[in-house]
């Protein structure tokens, strides 16, 4: 069965790191030597706390790499920063010989599409991955002034008792030319692939709303795979979320009423394209704002007054 969209709109949140060198031992380091890993260990066995219990990137936050979105009030975040407490955390990346932290930067919306194609008709082998990153000019600008509020960040009054310098790149390394060098042999996947099985009605999408695959009966797919648009967050959420809504569309349970979400402000702080769906969905849906709600098919007006 030929679905020619089968394998493109391959996309991905590619991620820009910064390593500094700490004043002292404030990171988890340290706790790769062996009586500390043993001793981390023992401790989350007893108690369940301690270094071994912490997902080792234990802050993060969204921010505007593209500063006139930053003036939109509609305007989604595009960078995700998350703090890594340590150097080295992940396969490939250097590990200091002092104790590190790491400031990691990834663009959220990027508009370069790759692929996933088979090399062989042999089922074992391995297929041919293209992600294309920064295909797109944009994606490659955005992400560098994300990267850039990275080392900003990290270079605050602040920090400055705990962070002693910039490792990685390193302070030479400034301008576009030297960041997409540093970029070509660093920057690595965040893993939230997305989109070779795009849902859709138009020719080239692989599965229906209610993904079930076009032209082929009783296969469904329940994964990232099926996200038209890769999310402005990790993946795993809405992963579980398609997965949680397979399995309703398979049980047969009747949908929940369409709800959308607007900011305290209310329905004159929302955007026009929010404005719009809520529109044309309304007779059908449920509002919310500031955490109140108006039951299905009450609009504007009340709506409005509700969140007021």
């Amino acid at each position: 069965h030929d679905l020619p969209g089968v394998g493109s709109n391959l996309h991905d949140h590619l991620n820009l790191f910064t390593i500094w060198e700490c004043t002292g031992d404030h990171t988890y380091d340290a706790c790769v030597n062996p009586h500390r890993a043993a001793w981390a260990g023992l401790q989350y066995l007893l108690l369940r706390n301690g270094p071994a219990a912490s997902s080792l990137f234990e802050t993060g936050g969204f921010w505007y790499a593209d500063r006139k979105s930053a003036r939109q009030e509609s305007a989604r975040p595009d960078i995700q920063l998350h703090l890594g407490l340590g150097s080295g955390i992940e396969a490939g990346v250097v590990k200091l010989k002092q104790a590190g932290v790491t400031l990691n930067s990834a663009y959220l919306q990027p508009e370069s599409r790759g692929s996933v194609r088979l090399a062989s008709p042999d089922p074992a082998a391995a297929p041919l991955i293209d992600p294309n990153y920064w295909a797109e000019p944009r994606d490659r600008a955005v992400a560098f002034n994300g990267f850039r509020l990275a080392r900003e960040i990290m270079r605050q009054d602040p920090l400055k008792p705990f962070v002693a310098r910039e490792e990685l790149p390193g302070p030479a390394v400034a301008g576009d030319e030297a960041l997409f060098d540093y970029a070509c042999a660093h920057a690595k996947t965040d893993h939230h692939p997305v989109g070779t099985c795009r849902m859709g009605t138009d020719d080239v999408a692989v599965v229906h709303p209610d993904l079930k695959v076009h032209g082929i009966e009783a296969l469904r797919v329940a994964d990232s795979s099926v996200m038209p648009r890769v999310p402005s967050c990790n993946t795993n959420a809405p992963a579980i979320m398609i997965g949680e809504k397979a399995s309703d569309l398979i049980l047969g349970r009747e949908p929940w009423p369409p709800a959308l979400h607007l900011p305290p402000g209310g329905w004159e702080a929302a955007g026009e394209s929010d404005r719009t769906s809520a529109q044309k969905n309304g007779a059908a849906g449920s509002l919310t704002a500031g955490g109140k709600r108006a039951p299905a098919g009450r609009w504007a007006g009340r709506w409005k007054r509700a969140a007021s």
